[in-house]
């Protein structure tokens, strides 16, 4: 069910609409419910389908989904419908990034001039944008340094995007370690995050997913319970806590937040496959486990989570 009320007959969105709508779109991906944000902004979409704001948006989730093609044509009506669009340019840049992605890498560096004149005018028009210092720092880390890539510079941006935003700048700069494969100076960067930010749950979360992948199970299980009741409406920190719990041996725990997770958002089932993955290495309640992953296979996945095969692999490994 989508939380906004969309005005009807087709009539335009208001500037504050529009923001509402881009507002919640963006909390969803933040949660891990990419599948709604795609229906929250396909409906509004319907009703005002010139909006260029949305379409850019729209353009992004594109992306996320694989579909480089469809948001190319987005991103670039939005631009055409608003010069003066900086959402609009930015996810421009990154569509034409993604389309480069499926280039020869001789064509790719060919691509690269109109990626980054897309950013430059992004940043132009909002130079305080979050979105864009991200599309910045993506672009010094995805592009090599000898085609204009710079950590220096993404560490700027990261500067910058702190000064907006300081959760999201610890997590750029995190981003940026990851990068240059220091990890642990990426988790003391999500501690920091989790330290001073202690009513923001996006730290916490990371700083409990890199113990957790650390498989300091432990460790992390503060951190994920922390984010997930900090923010009951995100599917990717309840299902990382259920995980956890699996792991640490409190089973019917586990049992209890997925439950919770998927009466608030039942088509992202991410937890599922996750406590599926944990009872296999904990080899314990296979049963259970085989449930878990029949819902997930009876459900399409969310972007970059585990595929329909891997749940399909995980399952026969169960016997």
């Amino acid at each position: 069910m989508l939380a906004l009320a969309l005005p009807l007959f087709g009539f335009s969105l208001t500037a504050a609409e529009t923001q509402a709508v881009l507002q919640h779109a963006g909390n969803l991906l933040e949660w891990g419910r990419w599948k709604e944000a795609r229906q929250l902004l396909t409906a509004s979409l319907g009703q005002d389908p010139n909006n260029p704001r949305l379409l850019a948006y729209s353009a992004h989730v594109l992306v996320g989904f694989g579909d480089y093609v469809a948001a190319l044509a987005q991103a670039k009506q939005a631009v055409d419908l608003d010069q003066q669009c900086a959402l609009c340019h930015l996810y421009l840049s990154e569509a034409l990034g993604e389309r480069a992605k499926h280039m020869s890498r001789f064509r790719a560096l060919l691509q690269l001039g109109k990626i980054k004149k897309q950013l430059e005018l992004a940043s132009t028009l909002n130079p305080n944008l979050p979105d864009v210092h991200w599309g910045w720092i993506n672009f010094n880390l995805e592009v090599p340094a000898a085609a204009g890539g710079s950590t220096g510079n993404a560490l700027q941006q990261a500067g910058r995007l702190a000064l907006v935003d300081p959760v999201d700048g610890y997590i750029a700069r995190a981003a940026i370690d990851l990068a240059a494969n220091h990890n642990q100076q990426a988790l003391q960067e999500y501690l920091e995050a989790a330290r001073k930010y202690p009513n923001d749950p996006r730290g916490i979360f990371y700083a409990g997913l890199t113990y957790f992948q650390q498989r300091q199970y432990a460790t992390a299980a503060p951190y994920l319970e922390r984010a997930a009741k900090l923010q009951a409406q995100s599917s990717l920190y309840s299902a990382y806590y259920a995980a956890v719990l699996v792991f640490l041996g409190r089973e019917a725990e586990a049992r209890s937040v997925l439950r919770a997770s998927l009466a608030l958002h039942p088509d992202s089932r991410l937890g599922d496959y996750l406590v599926a993955q944990a009872l296999k290495q904990t080899g314990r309640n296979f049963s259970w486990a085989r449930e878990l992953l029949q819902h997930y296979l009876a459900t399409a996945p969310e972007p970059d989570q585990p595929t329909r095969d891997d749940a399909a692999r995980l399952l026969a490994s169960l016997g």
